[in-house]
């Protein structure tokens, strides 16, 4: 696995700052859900070494964008194998994260991989059920920061953040390589930024990642 000191200069390369110590955090979490992977499908990406770009890298990089003040309550929607949740409370010492997904199995290995790394628990915790249902179930209005990665469109991922943001929270939504993001999604949340950024080999590719809020 990659240095934690190399992994820092790569975050730099791509206009992100994150400290050695969160970067040791970091892969730590990679490199036990790794071990999970062999037992749980978490990822296809199997290489450490190209694990390190496709998830620790690619989520890094939401530290292109400041915040006013930094998030307290996160939520990774759609969390699969992590990634890109455990970098927020990596980059947010002091946000309390809820890492959500429809799927036990994968949550579950999540949590060992976890505790096999050193978190604590009283900083992240996992959430199985589907977003949509989630307002019902006292998380309405209530994170100042929301990722999803993988998961679907801007226009979907904002009909299901809409009604979990606070009033001033913030939904941040990695783009697959044909999806635009409109200027302001149906509903409500406009664009605030946009950025773009180009992951090393093996992953070579240019990436983006849209920032949207009310």
């Amino acid at each position: 696995m990659i240095d934690p000191t190399e992994f820092t200069a790569l975050a730099a390369d791509i206009n992100c700052t994150i400290s050695t110590e969160a970067s040791a955090r970091l892969l730590a979490f990679l490199e036990a859900m790794l071990v999970e992977n062999q037992v749980v499908n978490l990822t296809a990406v199997r290489d450490p070494e190209a694990a390190v770009i496709f998830h620790a890298l690619d989520s890094v990089a939401m530290a292109n964008f400041a915040f006013d003040t930094p998030p307290k309550r996160a939520l990774d929607l759609g969390t699969g194998n992590g990634f890109p949740g455990v970098a927020i409370a990596c980059l947010y010492p002091e946000a309390h994260l809820i890492l959500m997904d429809r799927r036990i199995k994968k949550l579950l290995a999540i949590s060992r991989a976890l505790a096999a790394s050193g978190f604590d628990p009283g900083q992240l915790e996992t959430a199985q059920m589907n977003a949509a249902e989630a307002p019902a179930h006292g998380y309405g209005n209530s994170f100042d920061l929301i990722t999803t990665r993988a998961v679907g469109p801007p226009e979907e991922m904002g009909i299901l953040s809409a009604p979990l943001l606070a009033p001033s929270g913030r939904l941040l939504t990695w783009l697959s390589d044909d999806t635009k993001a409109p200027g302001r999604l149906k509903c409500g949340l406009r664009r605030i930024a946009q950025a773009e950024y180009t992951l090393p080999a093996p992953a070579d590719r240019v990436r983006r990642l849209a920032h949207y809020g009310a």
